[in-house]
């Protein structure tokens, strides 16, 4: 029994499966058990299902705040699919809706519904359904005219259904799940959110199935996010009724947290206080797989990208099937990292004078952001959860929820704009108990980021960079490793300046400069305490360019970067004892 319970324990630490419960003891539908193992390949619950479904299958409101890659988005639809499943009389199309998932993107949208139909494979009279931005809409009015039993929608075309698709039956609603509750927020969907309540109903007008339904319930609300702040908890406040908090205990919250309203629950203008009561620290502490290895490394920014590359090299050729994550901040970074990686050739093992060059990188590489086409992002988005070896590029558009199978490593070339979004990147890997790596880059103008993620309980060790690069030799001899920095690596010089003639190109210079100027602009966006951290008056412009391989700074006349930087001349000139002139105007 004492083995069995350290089993447990351990399962839990490293997100693994929870053996204490198997998904029948859980109470749901045997044929529902039967497609979790045979079509979804889970072998028992998570520690976060086996803490949900009882919950939700009691109908409970229900906030769940768990680690990335634990399994939620089954926790929320298996019990949702088995009373469905039971209701009597069965459910027919032309019920309308029953179940409405709000998430924040297109691709989560996407595998959401995947997840949902596999679920459904033994239940063929419950129908799912899907829609979302970039899809045309009279397609999807013709679905949500002969029914949809389960719908994933992202917020804005579900509004926008809400108000100008008659057909459109949702009067047997009942439950509303927010998915990556905080993605939405931050994306400024809280609007929208409100409308949707508004016109669906909240809590404290939506009960026993509505006037015109034929069923009777209670309406559940469920509301997933992997962090807690203001902005979810007001929409708590908004969609929740005396909800249960499912949390997931890692080594410094060893007991499940309990969620509680501080004050007068029965106040309907009192703004309600939450609180997640937890042992052993007082921190808002960020929850991380035990299984993931996190590393960071130092590199000045003018051998940035030359470091970006023979990282990605050392990777691929270490492991012969390896798929890897690479973060920017920008879609036009996205854009032209994407053609660099996909067309630089360089071998300098060869020899001086030699013309014998191969591609740099031998992997499959996709790309992935905002500013895509919507059959672009979905054939991307398909293609890359297939493939063994592959990398791909994104912004934060694939940063969270998605699930891409086998993912070994996230790389962060820019950091994020906020701290918790550090969080969401890296839970791209290590799912489900399976290992993953993760590697930051930093300046060393940003190391302080460091402290601010200590301050989470999230700790970095550094990424051995000069083993990596030692292991290119030149021309077939060793390096001397008398150098001052890492800028000035002989492997760093020579794929720096073959880099630079790559995107002297006329159809790769242009890519070069947008992004350059985009990520300068980005740089400045950064929000709460990484303000103090990523400060763009402390950057040297030319050596950003050489990170994008550019042999000259492009003009960022008419930002507001641009405006700062020339004041900062000046008043360094004043303080040289330089005179100002003076001009008199005439009024």
């Amino acid at each position: 029994m004492v083995a069995a319970k350290k089993k447990s324990a351990k399962a839990a630490e490293d997100g693994d499966i929870f053996s204490a419960s198997t998904f029948s003891s859980l109470g749901l539908h045997s044929n529902l058990c039967d497609q979790l193992q045979e079509r979804l390949g889970f072998k028992g619950p998570t520690l976060v299902q086996a803490q949900a479904i009882p919950v939700i299958l009691s109908g409970r409101h229900v906030l769940v705040n768990a680690a990335t890659g634990t399994g939620k988005t089954v926790a929320y639809l298996a019990p949702v699919v088995h009373h469905l499943s039971l209701q009597q009389p069965r459910i027919q199309r032309s019920d309308g809706t029953f179940a409405l998932v709000l998430v924040p993107t297109r691709e989560l949208c996407l595998q959401v519904h995947e997840i949902l139909h596999k679920l459904l494979h033994r239940f063929h009279w419950i129908v799912p359904g899907y829609v979302m931005g970039g899809e045309k809409r009279e397609k999807e009015k013709a679905r949500l005219r002969k029914g949809i039993s389960i719908l994933v929608a992202t917020p804005g075309r579900l509004l926008d259904h809400l108000k100008h698709t008659s057909s459109f039956s949702h009067t047997n609603l009942r439950w509303i799940i927010f998915d990556e509750a905080d993605r939405i927020l931050e994306l400024g969907f809280g609007k929208e959110i409100e409308e949707i309540l508004d016109l669906l109903g909240s809590r404290k007008h939506a009960k026993d199935g509505g006037a015109s339904s034929k069923f009777e319930f209670q309406r559940q609300n469920l509301l997933l996010s992997a962090t807690l702040n203001e902005k979810v908890n007001h929409l708590a406040k908004m969609s929740l009724e005396k909800p249960v908090l499912i949390g997931m205990p890692d080594k410094k919250m060893p007991s499940i947290t309990k969620f509680e309203p501080l004050g007068s629950s029965d106040s309907d203008t009192e703004e309600p206080q939450y609180s997640v009561k937890a042992t052993g620290s007082t921190n808002e502490d960020y929850k991380l797989p035990a299984q993931l290895t996190q590393r960071y490394v130092k590199v000045p920014c003018n051998a940035r990208l030359a470091v970006l590359l023979s990282i990605l090299k050392h990777l691929f050729e270490r492991e012969t099937s390896e798929k890897i994550v690479l973060f920017f901040s920008t879609c036009d970074a996205v854009d032209f990292h994407y053609s660099l990686l996909s067309e630089f050739q360089f071998k300098p093992n060869s020899g001086p004078g030699s013309e014998l060059k191969q591609k740099f990188l031998r992997c499959k590489t996709f790309r992935l952001h905002g500013n895509m086409e919507q059959v672009d992002r979905r054939t991307t988005f398909e293609t890359f959860k297939t493939e063994k070896s592959a990398l791909l590029l994104s912004t934060d558009v694939s940063a969270r929820g998605l699930d891409f199978p086998k993912v070994r490593c996230i790389i962060q070339y820019d950091s994020p704009g906020e701290a918790t979004e550090y969080v969401h990147r890296v839970g791209r890997t290590a799912r489900l108990g399976e290992r993953g790596d993760s590697i930051l880059f930093l300046q060393p103008i940003e190391i302080d980021y460091l402290k601010e993620l200590e301050k989470h309980g999230v700790s970095l060790v550094e990424y051995p960079l000069l083993k990596v690069l030692d292991s290119f030799p030149l021309y077939g001899q060793q390096h001397v490793r008398k150098f001052v920095s890492i800028d000035a690596h002989p492997w760093v010089l020579a794929l720096q300046k073959a880099l630079e003639a790559f995107t002297d190109q006329p159809n790769i210079k242009p890519l070069a400069k947008n992004a350059f100027c985009s990520w300068v602009r980005a740089y400045t966006a950064h929000r709460g305490e990484l303000k103090r951290i990523f400060v763009a008056k402390k950057l040297h412009l030319g050596h950003v360019a050489k990170s994008f391989a550019l042999k000259e700074q492009p003009s960022l006349v008419g930002g507001s970067f641009h405006k700062q930087a020339q004041k900062r001349k000046r008043d360094e000139r004043q303080k040289g004892g330089m005179k100002k002139r003076k001009f008199n105007r005439k009024t």
